[in-house]
This record gives C-alpha cells, sequence and structure tokens, in this order.
C-alpha cells in the first residue's frame, strides 16, 4: 500500500520541506500520513474545480504549490472549501516556496521554457555540503549496493544521476568465533575480490543512503567510511539569471517569453539595448529588480509586479516583463508530478485540468 506519507516523503526528497522561506505554510496541511493513497492529482491550486476533478479521476491526494491554509484561520463555515475537504476525506500536500527553491523545481521549468544556459541561483537561501561514502562490497554484488545507494539519494549533482568510482581490489578478514559471515567460516582467514564504491550525497540524506547501502550489503558487517566533502556544495534560492541562446531586445524578449510560458498576456518596460542575461523569479518577483541589476541581468522576468518596480526598472535601464503569477509558476506541474509517477509507477499521477490562469486579457 502506498500512503500519503509515502507520497510527502517523496516530495521531501524532491523540494525539502524544511527549505521553505519563514513566513510559509508547506507540508501535509490536511489527512493522515498513514491514509492510502489511490490516486493523486497535481494543481497549482486547491480549488472547487480541483476536488471536483480529483474525485471525477479517481483521486484522493492532491498535491499543490499554493497552501490550502496560509493565514491564521479565524473561522470556518461549513460550505467552504476547507469543510469540504475534510468531508471528502480528501489529503493535500502542498510545496510552495520549498519548490520554489528546489533544483529541479519551479526555477528549472523556467529555464527549461525559456531555454537559458550559464544559470547560477538569482539569491542565495541555502548552501548544502556534501557527504562522500565509500563501502568495500563483494564484486559480485556492487551492482545491487550502487542501485540501493542511488535509490536513497547517493550520486546526484547537477543535472547528472547516479554518480560513482569503483575501484577493484582484495578485501581480507578473519572471522571470529559466533560470526556469521557471508563467504567462508569462523575461523579461517579469507579474502575476497571486493570493490571500493564511492558515492556522494547530501549530508540530510546521509542516514537513508546508509541504511539502504546496509540492508543491500551481503555481509555482517560492512566496511565503509563517511566524509566531508568540503569540495562539494549544492547552492540554491530564489530565481536565477541565465544567457539567452541569441540576444533580443526588450520588445523581442518579451515576445518570446509571453509565447514560451503560453501567457494570456505580458505587462513590460523595455530598457535600452539588447538582453543577453536574463533573471527570473517565479510568481512575485518584482522585489528582485534592483538585485537582478546589481548581478548584471538585462532583464527581470517574474509576476505580480507593482507600479514602483517597473519605475525603478526604467531608472536602472532594466527591461521588466511581468508574465503574471499562474503562467511563471504553472510549467512546474508536470515535472512535479513525473517525480511522484517515477517513485510510485502503480500509482495513478495526473495533472489537473482545472489548473488554468483565472485572469483574462483583452
Amino acid at each position: 500500500m502506498i500512503t500519503v506519507g509515502d507520497v510527502f516523503d517523496c516530495i521531501d526528497r524532491f523540494a525539502p520541506f524544511d527549505r521553505a522561506a519563514d513566513f510559509d505554510n508547506p507540508g501535509l496541511l490536511a489527512g493522515e500520513r498513514d491514509q492510502e493513497a489511490r490516486g493523486v492529482l497535481v494543481s497549482l491550486d486547491m480549488t472547487d474545480a480541483a476536488l471536483d476533478e480529483a474525485r471525477e479521476r479517481g483521486a484522493n491526494l492532491l498535491v499543490t504549490h499554493h497552501p490550502i491554509i496560509f493565514h491564521p484561520l479565524k473561522k470556518l463555515s461549513g460550505k467552504g472549501l476547507l469543510c469540504r475537504m475534510v468531508r471528502e476525506e480528501m489529503a493535500v500536500i502542498c510545496a510552495h516556496t520549498n519548490l520554489d527553491v528546489a533544483p529541479e523545481g519551479v526555477s528549472k521549468a523556467i529555464v527549461d521554457a525559456l531555454a537559458l544556459r550559464e544559470v547560477v541561483p538569482l539569491e542565495v537561501t541555502y548552501q548544502e555540503h556534501y557527504h562522500k561514502i565509500v563501502v568495500f562490497v563483494p564484486r559480485e554484488q556492487e551492482g545491487a549496493v550502487y542501485d540501493a545507494m542511488t535509490a536513497a539519494g547517493a550520486g546526484t549533482l547537477g543535472g547528472y544521476s547516479g554518480c560513482a568510482f569503483v575501484g577493484e581490489g582484495t578485501g581480507c578478514f578473519l572471522p571470529g568465533e559466533g560470526s556469521h559471515p557471508a563467504v567462508g567460516r569462523p575461523g579461517c582467514h579469507q579474502e575476497v575480490a571486493e570493490v571500493r564504491l564511492e558515492m556522494i550525497c547530501p549530508r540530510r540524506l546521509t542516514k537513508q543512503v546508509v541504511k539502504a547501502m546496509l540492508e543491500a550489503h551481503p555481509y555482517e558487517l560492512p566496511a565503509y567510511d563517511i566524509f566531508e566533502d568540503k569540495g562539494i556544495a549544492q547552492v540554491g534560492g530564489f530565481g536565477g539569471i541565465g544567457s539567452l541562446i541569441h540576444p533580443m531586445s526588450g520588445h523581442q524578449l518579451a515576445s518570446y517569453v509571453k509565447g514560451r510560458l503560453g501567457c494570456g498576456g505580458v505587462r513590460y518596460y523595455a530598457g535600452p539595448g539588447t538582453v543577453s542575461r536574463v533573471a527570473f523569479c517565479g510568481g512575485s518577483g518584482g522585489n528582485y529588480v534592483e538585485l537582478a541589476a546589481a548581478k548584471g541581468a538585462q532583464a527581470l522576468v517574474t509576476g505580480d509586479v507593482k507600479h514602483d518596480q517597473f519605475l525603478l526598472a526604467r531608472e536602472l535601464g532594466l527591461t521588466l516583463i511581468d508574465a503574471g503569477h499562474f503562467a511563471t509558476e504553472n510549467p512546474v506541474l508536470p515535472a512535479l508530478a513525473r517525480v511522484i509517477r517515477e517513485a510510485f509507477p502503480a500509482l495513478p499521477v495526473q495533472v489537473a485540468r482545472s489548473s488554468v490562469d483565472t485572469v483574462s486579457y483583452l
């Protein structure tokens, strides 16, 4: 049985909830961890339409980007969405700012949509160092141990996964009385053709990677080491800055963004000159105008831009494009659904048809 807690843990590995902003309220906001997940619907928002669609498509777990409970509740109405959600036993997991800052989250979806290259974070909010786990395993079982460690999150860095180093050698040991060696017998010196398997993993995943390794390892008492790897760190945060394939004018970039993000329309100020480096932030990122300019971007693409932020962009000579809150976040939904689907092939996971922009454009 796949539980709501299993899906929560899968999302936590993809977009760790402890990286959410202090003001945020992500997590399992309705339902119980031990509740069976019979189907998942991924939506930008929790709405009556999303709840209707979940029921229609046999899902009892909604995974949304925007939290259904954000501000403190002062009262509940029996006719309201929250009460309906509880009555219908719909579980809800919300991945909000933790999905914004996830390496493969909202920002990556914008990078892919706009075909940006040489991307760095706009505002760095975390830096996580790695551990290197070294384990010695019989050559015949190396594949099983490697697969278990990879599935637990080891060997992933940037756009690469399953990264490892394997070296061959000879392991030797003398099993004592009362031991139960997988190879040889107590009291007899033993030599085994082994491999040295090295894999990196983020510190927060070390315990689960070691657990997976020990469960897959054939030895009663495997030999392994854990080293601090100060040469590797995962850096991330809100938004990013990347290079366009070809420089564009501000007007051309506005048209390009509209087409690539599928916006109903954009609001923009076109700065002077051409644009080659573009800053971006999904959702509401107008407060990054000064930071984008300071970091060398010639344009900022985001949503929910205020009048004074357009004035500041003009003052700084920065092209500023408001593509809307919806259009700058909605592209992440297929990626989030894919992560859950790959983790649980037997679980129906679908992207909501009802997740549409409510803003109309003339």
